[in-house]
């Protein structure tokens, strides 16, 4: 579904608005003649929806549902619960941002300033994107502009919350440089929930002579959360902004990225090759006694080119990924006691062909097809913890520890080395057909797939489970069926999707799983066929000086298979909506207001959907905004105008409130 941004047409005039380009193949091609349900978000959305974060930008500008538990920012896009953003790619830059273990995707390294654009598509693109392309992808395209310009924005709202940006731009014919930093600080809505985010990025492009070009960016930055946990149902009623901890759970993460990506165009098609780098060292704390280090470093690169024929286009490409994860358990704040440490690594190859074959001139087929073959290796080491401390503590005070011994003794029935093969499949099959200028029909399948992560295979972080290794468990897969309509004529636009996806071995945690001749429980298992199917659905009218948007996604869920059997999937809301409409008065006032709608959803972990489930909620948010000259323009927002009492997620009685209203206050500078 390919979306146009909400921005007034510019001027006074009516005009039919033009047929803009997205990237969801990597290469140039209209909207309606794309068998894909794709939005676009643009730089120009991004500056007027006045969004704090990514997720703020993607609720109001793609309905996209996301939920907040204890600092985790997790994604849903057709019909996933629990876990769901491990079945989403995040791309920026083509290098995923997706962590490799079930941690949560660091949004804050992403400020609003640095991206170009946004897309998102949703459905099964394993074929062109790999793993992780399973419900959707979300593409980020940073700012590589070479136009002189220089943005300042600050701003202040409720909760003690402060936000600063600089960024800017320049350059020539052959050469461009941008870069920015940014801030962000918040008391949090509720009692320890404090964050702090500070980071930078710069990047260069060179421009060859043949017009190949060049561009490479660092991004750095840091950021620290804490962690307000779960409430009771009644003490979320009577108290929401209270803590479910000490203030004594949260984590800091420090990390680094560097992208690039040489692309250019010859007589027989076209090129690009993406290669990326990031790391992310993150020290983590959930209560006392309870302390570990995860540093991740992911290294990818993904050479591409589609060749052009008369009638016949052919993508080819392949993609080299390595991942590793370091882990170390510690006993105490001081982090100098380690009882555990591992070593994790995955390295994944995975070339792919897709055609198109321009049938008609109204009729393209398309077909495709991954081939991955998955190593996975994994070092776990558990140390006598009785022999960690030199000095132990008595009623008579500190005394020698007889036990101590420096290496510890290793405990071999809780350390492991595994290495694991897996190999699999995607492909796709697309049909669209272009009635007129305004008007297409697709059609496609795709077969998808998802590698379980690291800590879903291997329980390396010191909690006992049934099995060190679950060797039984094995990669999702299913089939996703979709017919789309795509609609654009002047004023109106009108996109729908119905979909059906089948999965075959969803995975889940059960903790009713024992471990032969010893009392642990509980593994990730490959849960059985799930069905899934529903729509998606957008009308969007924009005319000279006001504008109207509604979005709407429904979907019916059902377990085939287990306990759950006849059940629906935890924590996925039937319906979803948001809506909004602006009004320009006058040329330098530019009203709008947005309502999001939240259907109600079974509280995470209750596959018999036993359970009270999570209530539905509508929330409203409103802005004004003022070009104060054409180089200042300055706003006011309020998020949840009325105050609404609502729970992001809940998990076994354990409810996490969303935020109470905010207002605030910002300035923006641009020149």
């Amino acid at each position: 579904m390919a979306v146009a941004t909400l921005a007034p047409v510019t001027g006074k005039a009516v005009e039919q608005l033009p047929e803009y380009v997205v990237r969801a193949w990597h290469f140039e091609n209209e909207n309606l003649d794309i068998p894909a349900d794709v939005t676009l978000i643009d730089r120009e959305a991004i500056d007027r929806s006045l969004a704090t974060s990514v997720p703020d930008l993607l609720e109001a500008e793609a309905n996209l549902f996301f939920s907040t538990v204890s600092g985790v920012t997790n994604v849903s896009m057709r019909g996933f619960g629990e876990g769901s953003g491990l079945r989403s790619l995040i791309l920026i830059d083509g290098q995923p941002l997706n962590p490799s273990d079930m941690g949560r995707i660091n949004w804050e390294q992403i400020p609003l300033d640095s991206i170009e654009s946004i897309e998102v598509l949703r459905g099964g693109h394993n074929v062109l994107y790999g793993d992780k392309a399973l419900a959707g992808v979300i593409k980020i395209e940073t700012r590589r502009t070479g136009e002189e310009r220089l943005d300042l924005e600050g701003r202040i709202a409720s909760f003690g919350t402060s936000q600063a940006s600089v960024s800017g731009g320049f350059g020539g014919d052959l050469w461009s440089v941008s870069g920015g930093v940014f801030k962000h600080e918040s008391d949090g809505y509720r009692e320890n929930s404090a964050s702090e985010t500070r980071n930078g990025y710069l990047t260069v492009g060179r421009t060859f002579l043949e017009g190949d070009n060049l561009d490479i960016r660092v991004a750095f930055g840091e950021s620290e959360l804490t962690y307000p946990g779960g409430l009771i149902y009644q003490d979320y009623q009577s108290d929401p902004r209270a803590s479910g901890n000490l203030g004594d759970e949260g984590s800091e993460n420090r990390y680094a990225t560097l992208t690039a990506r040489w692309e250019g165009q010859r007589d027989w098609g076209s090129w690009e090759v993406l290669s990326g780098y990031d790391v992310n060292e993150i020290d983590w704390t959930f209560g006392a006694g309870s302390y570990g280090s995860n540093d991740q470093a992911g290294y990818s690169l993904k050479p591409r080119a589609r060749f052009e024929f008369a009638s016949l286009a052919l993508v080819s490409g392949f993609d080299l990924l390595y991942d590793t994860l370091d882990f170390t358990k510690y006993l105490d704040e001081a982090r100098t006691l380690v009882p555990s440490e591992s070593e994790l690594s995955e390295r994944r190859i995975s070339p792919y062909l897709l055609a198109e074959h321009e049938w008609t001139d109204r009729l393209t087929l398309s077909a495709g097809a991954r081939y991955e073959w998955v190593r996975y290796e994994v070092d776990s080491v558990t140390y006598d913890q009785s022999q960690l401390q030199a000095f132990i503590q008595t009623n008579r005070g500190p005394r020698p520890n007889p036990n101590y011994k420096t290496p510890p003794d290793i405990l071999p029935d809780q350390s492991f080395t595994e290495v694991i093969h897996q190999e699999g499949m995607a492909a796709e099959a697309s049909l669209n057909y272009r009635l007129n200028d305004t008007l297409s029909l697709w059609l496609g399948y795709d077969r998808v797939y998802r590698y379980p992560v690291f800590d879903k295979r291997a329980s390396y972080q010191g909690f006992e489970l049934a099995e060190n290794i679950s060797q039984d468990l094995e990669a999702e897969e299913g089939d996703s069926y979709e017919l789309g309509l795509k609609y654009v004529n002047g004023l109106h636009e009108f996109y729908a999707t119905v979909f059906v996806l089948l999965m075959e071995n969803e995975i889940i945690f059960d903790p009713a799983v024992a471990s032969v001749g010893s009392t642990a429980k509980g593994l990730n298992v490959n849960l059985g066929p799930v069905r899934r199917f529903g729509a998606d659905v957008a009308y969007l009218y924009t005319a000279e000086d006001w504008g109207y948007s509604i979005r709407l996604a429904y979907v019916q869920t059902e377990q085939r298979a287990g306990v759950g059997r006849g059940y629906e999937v935890p924590l996925v809301p039937k319906f979803h909506t948001v809506s909004q409409i602006w009004w320009e008065p006058v040329d330098c006032l530019r009203l709008r207001w947005v309502h999001r709608y939240v259907g109600e959803r079974f509280e995470g972990g209750d596959f018999t959907n036993q359970l009270r489930k999570i209530e539905a909620y509508h929330l409203f948010d409103a802005q004004v905004e003022v070009d104060a000259s054409p180089n200042c323009r300055v706003f006011v927002k309020v998020d949840n105008v009325f105050d609404r009492l609502y729970a992001e997620s809940a998990f076994f009685g354990s409810y996490y409130p969303g935020d109470g209203r905010s207002i605030s206050l910002g300035v923006k500078l641009n020149f």
